[in-house]
């Protein structure tokens, strides 16, 4: 019962800052098209678990054996590309069906998808283990995050390759950042190998990683939001 509930608040806090996001558009241009990222990205779990299977049956004769690195490669496999890979397919999907125009309703379309998945995933990780829920709840809006430095970065390259100037880096920092940061997140708190034996260092750093992750979660909604009106007048 717990897991429900918390997916509930997870729900209700990810749609109000959600919604927030649209209406900070000006002009608004989006409206109920704001919905078909969110409904895309509910089924993207889903693919990214198939995604996981399969890489895990090409590289099933990777071997890995030193413990961090390990941890690393589970995370970067099982979460990092594979999930990221495919919300990134689904957020394209949504521009091409809603066509924003400015970097601002470009980057929602990524966060919407970011914010379908977080319904799915809570719902099957979420469980009844109050532990995992207190840890997981304060990151409601990490995937949300993790679009919208995919979208703002993408749509960034996209106005900039318009004016005729280089967006190289805005690719790169785009498609890189969020595989990174989930990678080391979910090897540092979800397969991190110290777990296992207790280890007091390993569960240091889950804690340090943990803590840093959900103050940066609301450091870059924060920012998102002061330069919201930046991103709104930059027009493809």
């Amino acid at each position: 019962m717990i897991g429900y509930i918390s997916s509930f608040v997870s729900f209700v806090l990810c749609t109000f800052v959600y919604i927030r996001m649209v209406k900070r558009e000006v002009p608004p241009t989006l409206g109920k098209k704001s919905i078909i990222p969110v409904a895309l990205g509910i089924v993207t779990p889903v693919l990214a678990f198939f995604l996981v299977i399969l890489l895990a049956v090409l590289l099933k004769d990777v071997t890995v054996t030193n413990p961090v690195f390990k941890s690393l490669y589970k995370a970067f496999i099982g979460a990092g590309l594979t999930e990221e890979l495919v919300k990134l397919m689904f957020a394209l999907i949504a521009v091409a069906i809603v066509k924003p125009r400015t970097v601002y309703s470009y980057a929602l379309m990524f966060i919407g998808v970011g914010f379908g998945f977080t319904l799915l995933e809570e719902i099957v990780y979420g469980g009844d283990n109050s532990l995992l829920i207190l840890a997981r709840l304060p990151g409601f809006a990490l995937h949300m995050v993790f679009g919208m430095i995919m979208g703002v970065n993408l749509g960034l390259a996209r106005f900039k390759k318009k004016q005729g100037k280089s967006c190289a880096m805005n690719v790169i920092a785009g498609l890189v950042l969020p595989v990174l940061w989930h990678t080391v997140y979910d090897a540092a708190t979800v397969d991190n190998p110290g777990f296992e034996t207790e280890n007091e260092i390993a569960i240091l750093i889950a804690l340090v990683v943990d803590v840093a992750t959900i103050v940066m979660q609301f450091v870059m909604l924060s920012r998102f939001k002061k330069k919201s009106k930046e991103y709104c007048q930059m027009v493809f």
